[in-house]
């Protein structure tokens, strides 16, 4: 077993030793300058509140009256990830944003199959209304369709009541999709239909590992960024088979993000203009300045100067801008092609 993954396999023994205690009263500090503001304004009751259970539809429903003046009808049930999005983005009035992603269509005419969550959930993202947890916390993760806890829920409507960036979700309106091959048409419907899993450290799966996973087990599901890029792009095998994946994938041993940079050799570097979409995209503080080994963030390039990728600031799985003026592209040192053309 290699280094890294003898690492994922003594965090996931970590982690399963951490979900096994019980859930604590107390409320994660980086939770507390959201509560402390919404029961302020006489929002939130701080008696009722209880950081690490989910937050029921009903309260949910009085928060956002009390903090946009309605917004949310549902009383019955615990609300989940996606309705947060979708509401909150919708008060902010970024319903073009989300058209945008919805109904984006290749020049060719082709358009993915996408979760009808997908444009809420990158939106949200985006405009930073999504906390990625400590690794000690992050059983409490929430994909798109799981119940959202209280704390989760706090930190979303206190960000979109104070501080969205609103900046991050017009970008989206000039989202647009490349003419892709059919083995890229694969891949990018694929990697869209994971918007929504949350960020995890060491994360290479959605869920749980399964049995016979042979890269260390993972307790709860998620993606870091370079295990977003292996599991949307690594070979099938007898036991590494993606859940619902329609292709076998292709080679990529590394899993770090620097290490898939330092395997790419130099004359297969691809500059921003030569990117199609399914090639993996890789960043350094310095970007085209860096090194290989400087690389902290990988993700995969749609075309049209968009990549998808999980990314602790968004919270999991989004679409963000590599364009030329984006942060993003000062960033990038260079693509890496893994489908071949």
């Amino acid at each position: 077993m290699s280094a890294f993954r003898a690492l994922c396999a003594g965090l996931a023994a970590t982690l399963v030793l951490v979900a096994a205690a019980p859930a604590g009263a107390a409320t994660p500090d980086w939770v507390k300058p959201a509560v402390r503001h919404l029961a302020d304004q006489g929002w939130l009751d701080r008696s009722e509140f209880r950081a690490n259970k989910p937050m029921a539809r009903a309260a949910f429903k009085t928060l956002v009256k009390r903090a946009f003046g309605g917004g949310y009808g549902r009383s019955k049930g615990k609300v989940r990830a996606a309705e947060v999005s979708r509401a909150l983005v919708r008060l902010l009035d970024q319903q073009a944003a989300v058209d945008r992603l919805m109904g984006a269509a290749s020049p060719g005419g082709w358009s993915p199959a996408r979760p009808a969550y997908l444009g809420y959930e990158v939106v949200a993202r985006e405009m930073g209304l999504r906390h990625d947890r400590p690794t000690d916390e992050e059983r409490f993760e929430a994909s798109a369709t799981d119940p959202m806890t209280q704390a989760d829920v706090a930190w979303a409507v206190w960000r979109a009541a104070t501080s969205p960036s609103l900046s991050g979700a017009q970008a989206l309106t000039k989202f647009g999709l490349a003419d892709y091959d059919a083995p890229r048409r694969k891949v990018v419907e694929y990697a869209l239909s994971l918007v929504g899993t949350p960020y995890v450290w060491a994360g290479e799966w959605p869920a749980a590992t399964p049995n016979g996973y042979p890269y260390g087990a993972q307790s709860t599901g998620g993606f870091d960024c370079s295990g977003f890029v292996w599991y949307v792009l690594k070979a099938k095998s007898d036991a590494y088979a993606p859940t619902g994946r329609p292709y076998k994938g292709w080679a990529l041993a590394e899993r770090s993000s620097a290490d898939m940079a330092r395997a790419t050799p130099r004359k297969e570097r691809l500059g921003y203009r030569k990117l199609l979409g399914g090639d993996v995209v890789l960043f350094t503080p310095k970007g085209r300045d860096g090194k290989p080994g400087d690389v902290y963030h990988a993700g995969i390039y749609l075309g049209k100067g968009w990549m998808i990728h999980s990314s602790g600031s968004r919270g999991g799985v989004s679409i963000s801008s590599i364009a030329p003026g984006s942060w993003w592209h000062d960033q990038l040192i260079f693509g890496r092609r893994v489908v071949p053309s």
